[in-house]
């Protein structure tokens, strides 16, 4: 005996439109958050079960604790852990000194000209002036020691006064000066026959 299954279908009229709707809907099952008919309307669709994907959610969200506390992990790492040793610059160290590192200036595209008030040239011009101070507390730390200057790295040996020093221009003073330099050609390419001061 096969048996057809029969829907009735209701028909709603709302501003001349009409909504055709099963008459088997439970109408109710938003709002008392009961279950609706378990079979798909249109399985050719492919669909996804709701209920399934809410359980899914509740599973990622108690599992959230366990990931945080491994991201805390990987954040805040234990400090015998080798990775963090990795991670870290390698420390120069010379008779049990630490050799201070020169910091590196600005890139050209780094500064945006506007004069803000924590402008990159003043901070590297800070940290130039720290490392000068480090550098200067290394030679004194060495000289109390007598180490002989010779054995000294390179880079942190008292400069001769018979070797021409070079005098570094204050960076953000030329960093402007170029600025203006840039400024005045293009005036100067906009309107040729204008005369510019030098």
């Amino acid at each position: 005996m096969l048996l057809a299954c029969r829907t009735r279908y209701l028909t709603i009229n709302i501003c001349s439109r009409s909504i055709t709707t099963p008459s088997n809907y439970n109408h109710g099952a938003i709002s008392d958050g009961t279950k609706a008919a378990t079979h798909r309307r249109k399985p050719a669709r492919g669909g996804q079960n709701l209920s399934d994907r809410y359980i899914r959610l509740e599973k990622s969200l108690r599992g959230k604790d366990t990931i945080s506390r491994e991201i805390d992990g990987l954040v805040h790492p234990d400090p015998e852990s080798p990775r963090s040793r990795r991670s870290q610059d390698p420390v120069r160290l010379f008779h049990g000194y630490v050799v201070p590192e020169e910091p590196k200036p600005p890139a050209d595209d780094e500064c945006c000209m506007s004069g803000c008030a924590v402008c990159v040239y003043d901070l590297y011009e800070e940290s130039l002036e720290a490392y000068h101070g480090a550098i200067a507390q290394l030679r004194d730390n060495l000289t109390a020691k007598n180490i002989p200057e010779s054995d000294w790295p390179l880079h942190i040996r008292n400069k001769k006064l018979d070797i021409r020093v070079e005098k570094r221009k204050d960076t953000i003073l030329s960093a402007f000066e170029e600025m203006e330099r840039n400024l005045q050609l293009k005036k100067q390419q906009a309107d040729p026959g204008a005369v510019l001061p030098s």
